[in-house]
């Protein structure tokens, strides 16, 4: 009923796009909750779909969707049919592609049309009249290297820099983060909220729970006494959870929301994804 798979950028856009996917479901409703998340392109090919974001704003009736960096979880509900192509943007593609600043749409969605005009309906239109998947990774690859041939100059060394950070350890430090940029604390943040959307320390709790919650739905680790590094106890580890999963550790072990353990099985078998993009 719910189909799902990753396709691999073309090579010149890997540090700008973590992967395309497309998913299918074929029942009357679709329900989910999306963990929190890096930035995305989600063309609504088939079916129609509500975003309920964490500030209880909703977007709707959109068929081309540009979503910013998520801090919490996001109710996506579609009716009819669904097919979805979607574009996962790395923070390095989100500054150089996009070019708003990420705090600026953080936790919300927009129609791509806003940031591109008219051609968000030629990028839609090349991806929904191709036949398979292949058509479809061609068309936006090649959407996608025109887009970024005319892209803005972004900090590569920061994202570089902080992409490692978030995924080295289970429980990231701000002073690391701060100490190895040379930078001084405040620039850090503007850095971090205009590539990233959201400060060091926001980021380092999103990814500090995002981290465990991949554990647990992989299976590498059974419970908070493994999955729980960088928290001060049970209470903590299952509120920090919930903030940025939706569900407490229990309810994800039971019954993980389906996209959310699909994806991190699909994209476990994907050679070469940014290691950032498996959390979210």
């Amino acid at each position: 009923m719910a189909s799902i798979r990753y396709f691999s950028p073309a090579p010149a856009l890997r540090d700008a796009v973590s992967s395309y996917y497309w998913f299918e479901f074929d029942l009357p409703v679709f329900s989910d909750m999306m963990r929190a998340e890096l930035p995305q392109i989600r063309l609504l090919v088939e079916g129609a779909a509500a975003n309920f974001y964490p500030d209880g704003s909703v977007t709707s009736g959109v068929s081309a969707l540009l979503q910013g960096p998520t801090t919490g979880p996001v109710r996506f509900l579609a009716k009819g049919r669904l097919c979805v192509f979607g574009i996962g943007l790395l923070p390095l593609g989100w500054a150089e592609l996009v070019g708003v600043p990420a705090d600026a749409l953080a936790d919300q969605g927009i129609p791509l049309a806003d940031v591109l005009g008219r051609e968000a309906d030629d990028l839609f239109d090349a991806v929904a009249s191709a036949h398979d998947n292949a058509g479809r990774v061609a068309a936006a690859n090649a959407f996608l290297l025109g887009w970024q041939a005319r892209a803005r100059a972004a900090p590569r060394w920061f994202t570089a820099l902080a992409d490692d950070w978030l995924t080295a350890s289970a429980a990231p430090d701000v002073d690391a983060l701060v100490a190895a940029s040379g930078m001084s604390q405040r620039s850090v943040e503007r850095l971090s909220k205009r590539l990233y959307g959201a400060t060091p320390k926001l980021l380092a709790r999103k990814y500090r729970a995002l981290g465990a919650a991949v554990r647990l739905g992989n299976g590498e680790q059974q419970d908070w006494m493994q999955a729980g590094e960088g928290f001060y106890d049970q209470a903590h580890f299952i509120r920090e959870f919930k903030q940025f999963t939706g569900m407490t550790p229990k309810r994800f072990l039971a019954e993980a929301a389906p996209v959310t353990r699909l994806t991190i099985a699909r994209k476990r078998l994907m050679p070469g994804l940014p290691k950032l993009a498996l959390y979210s």
